[in-house]
């Protein structure tokens, strides 16, 4: 039997209430059993913690910052052990949920699985190969239009293990959302990043404009850059990964329609659990009201 593993959700300089980081913890908890356990087989918890000293020294820290900078992303300890950096902002329990299951699927940011070059690659000019996969399961559809409530908060979509096929096939799910519908997909806004066998070179292909190139898709080297090679050599492939990927915010893939059913979906949610709460809180009452005998009054507190 396989040990279970404990993650940690806590602020770090931020006015996170207890209570926002009890629900958020409580949702990737529910995100991580319900949803990605079936598919990824990995046993784990997700607990909330007011401090980092209130941290059991075993369990893998997801910190909630301001102003991370270049520390956002995947992290390792002086034991080699991860943690994640999150930039506290708007739907910053998207990014939480986005390390949460990357940490999950892959805890040393090492892993590779074996595919072939994305056809969307190929269409760009790239000779179809046989390559290998940093498995990051959010980051192809890691854009805030393809995320999803679990009790009201916003938490990313993943991929599954059928992510890396061959070939698409009828029935498959290739994320939990289903937004990809084929193997080795990017959507707008991710990116997917590759080794290339015969180059030994690191590439990404990115759904999303960058200072590099205007142009979406685009496919850059990132062997090339000095500060990849760097980070890749003290601290492993994920971790240089997050250094040189930046993203769009959430926040733009959340605009819209898929914007408005995310705000009513966690204004439903918080009216649905103030409602259970009174409910609760009466039926304690009527139970106190019951137990105590007739003609007695209750003893003031």
């Amino acid at each position: 039997m396989a040990l279970p593993i404990h993650l940690a959700l806590v602020s770090e300089g931020v006015n996170i209430s207890s209570s926002d980081l009890t629900r958020v913890a409580s949702a990737l908890s529910k995100q991580v059993d319900r949803d990605f356990q079936p598919f990824w087989r990995v046993d784990a918890t997700v607990d909330s913690f007011v401090r980092l000293e209130d941290i059991p020294i075993d369990y893998w820290p997801i910190v909630v910052m301001r102003n991370v900078q270049g520390a956002a992303g995947y992290h390792q300890d002086e034991e080699g052990q991860p943690y994640a950096v999150v930039e506290f902002g708007d739907q910053w329990s998207l990014t939480a949920s986005h390390e949460c299951l990357e940490m999950l699927a892959d805890p040393f940011g090492r892993r590779l699985r074996a595919g072939n070059l994305p056809e969307q690659a190929v269409h760009l000019g790239l000779a179809p190969q046989r390559v290998r996969y940093l498995v990051e399961v959010c980051d192809p559809s890691e854009s805030g239009q393809f995320s999803y409530q679990v009790n009201g908060i916003q938490v990313s979509d993943f991929y599954t293990p059928h992510f890396f096929e061959p070939v698409r096939t009828a029935g498959v799910r290739y994320s939990f959302t289903g937004a990809i519908d084929a193997p080795r997909k990017v959507l707008e806004g991710g990116y997917i990043s590759w080794k290339e066998p015969t180059s030994r070179h690191w590439f990404q292909l990115r759904m999303f404009p960058d200072e590099f190139s205007s142009n979406v898709p685009h496919v850059l080297d990132l062997t090339a850059d000095t500060i990849f090679e760097k980070v890749k050599t003290a601290q492993g492939l994920r971790a240089a990964i997050d250094r040189v990927t930046k993203v769009p915010a959430y926040r733009e893939g959340l605009r819209g329609p898929v914007l408005m059913a995310a705000r009513v979906g966690t204004d439903t949610s918080i009216k649905a659990q103030e409602s259970r709460a009174e409910d609760l809180r009466r039926s304690i009452a009527g139970l106190r009201e019951a137990a105590t005998p007739r003609g007695r009054k209750r003893p003031k507190r």
